[in-house]
């Protein structure tokens, strides 16, 4: 491949169009003079200037104007020597090639400005007294094509720079995608994790506080730290699963693990309600996980912030969006020791997950103290109006 590239960056170079102006040149030479042309100065002479047309092929890429008018003034010469045409074909040739790169060069006017002067000067070379249409043909043919050549190059090249834009705009797009997953797993993490450390550290300062006094009653706190630890790692099983499949439409899951939720947060010693209020289990898979992890930020930011304080959680259905809401009273007892565990991203999470699914989220003092969070986030469709629409 390498072989194969250099050998057209060869060909496409001046290399080549010197390496076939000598080729040319010698044989044009050599046809003089097996023609006998060189035995006066008129045919040496003619024979000079058609060799000055041929060496014009060697600039052509870099310089097409120049070379042709070059060749034009060596043809025009030629007509002095003799009134005939130049010997040989290769003259001719490098005519054709001159006008062909004339096509392919910026600047219309001036290229056709050249090529004018190109043809004249073929002209004047052929005879001035007769007037040959083949030199019109042969130097327009292969402008028109220098000027094909020259748009398709053109073309391509807004392709290739097009292509390179799209990869770019390709590599930034990835970037982006793992930044979000990285982003989605963190908030995953969060959720697991922040909740079941906040019971475990309630749970083992309340037995480390009654070991002595009541050895049964620790050994409950040591088991709801056992169950923490259980919840953990299957809640971190759940994050697998829901990493490696796409979210579908296989109902209200979440909705369904609020209430063991609850019941692990009142073992833990929070006062905690949890009411539903209709079919709020027809929820989408993606809004069932964020109502899940709702109540649970709910619950977590109470053991930390609010010890003491009773939380209601009200899930509530009615017509196409399930509202959840998470409610607590000010603390009633001391500092729970947690107020600066997590890294301050519990709401902004929340926020994200319910967005995401196409739902709303408020968070904010409740009224007589306390806090409360509240979401709305929409239910399954209802086949009828679907097809009433369609």
């Amino acid at each position: 491949m390498q072989a194969r590239e250099r050998a057209a960056r060869l060909l496409g170079s001046w290399r080549a169009d010197a390496v076939l102006a000598a080729g040319l040149s010698l044989g044009m030479v050599a046809y003089v003079a097996a023609q006998g042309l060189l035995s006066d100065g008129n045919g040496i002479f003619e024979t000079c200037c058609g060799v000055g047309v041929i060496a014009c092929i060697a600039a052509r890429r870099r310089f097409p104007r120049l070379a042709a008018l070059a060749a034009a003034g060596c043809a025009a010469l030629a007509s002095l020597g003799n009134t005939g045409p130049l010997p040989g074909s290769p003259p001719i040739l490098a005519i054709f090639l001159l006008a062909y790169s004339l096509g392919t060069a910026d600047g219309t006017v001036r290229s056709v400005a050249a090529l004018a002067c190109l043809g004249a000067g073929t002209q004047a070379a052929d005879g001035i007294a007769v007037f040959n249409p083949f030199i019109v043909v042969g130097i327009i043919g292969p402008f028109a094509l220098g000027i094909v050549m020259r748009s398709r190059r053109r073309i391509a090249d807004q392709l290739a720079a097009r292509g390179e834009e799209l990869e770019v705009e390709r590599e930034l797009f990835a970037a982006e995608a793992v930044r979000y997953e990285r982003a989605r797993i963190a908030r995953e993490l969060h959720d697991i994790v922040a909740h079941c450390i906040s019971v475990m550290v309630i749970q083992a300062g309340a037995g480390q506080r009654i070991a002595g006094r009541d050895p049964a009653l620790a050994a409950e706190a040591f088991d709801a730290i056992s169950q923490a630890v259980r919840q953990a790692e299957s809640e971190i099983g759940r994050l697998v699963e829901l990493l490696g499949h796409e979210p579908g439409q296989r109902g209200g899951h979440g909705i369904r693990l609020v209430d063991e939720l609850v019941a692990r947060a009142a073992a833990a010693g929070l006062a905690v309600s949890c009411r539903l209020a209709g079919p709020a289990d027809e929820l989408p898979e993606q809004a069932s996980e964020a109502a899940y992890r709702v109540v649970q930020e709910g619950l977590t930011n109470a053991l930390k912030h609010a010890p003491g304080a009773h939380v209601e959680v009200v899930i509530t259905a009615s017509g196409p969006s399930v509202q959840i809401t998470v409610r607590n009273g000010p603390s009633a007892a001391g500092p729970s020791g947690l107020e600066s565990s997590g890294g301050g991203r519990g709401l902004t999470g929340m926020r994200e997950r319910v967005q995401a699914c196409g739902g709303e989220l408020s968070a904010g003092p409740a009224e007589g103290g306390g806090w409360q969070v509240l979401a709305r986030l929409p239910g399954q469709p209802d086949p009828s109006q679907l097809s009433a629409t369609v």
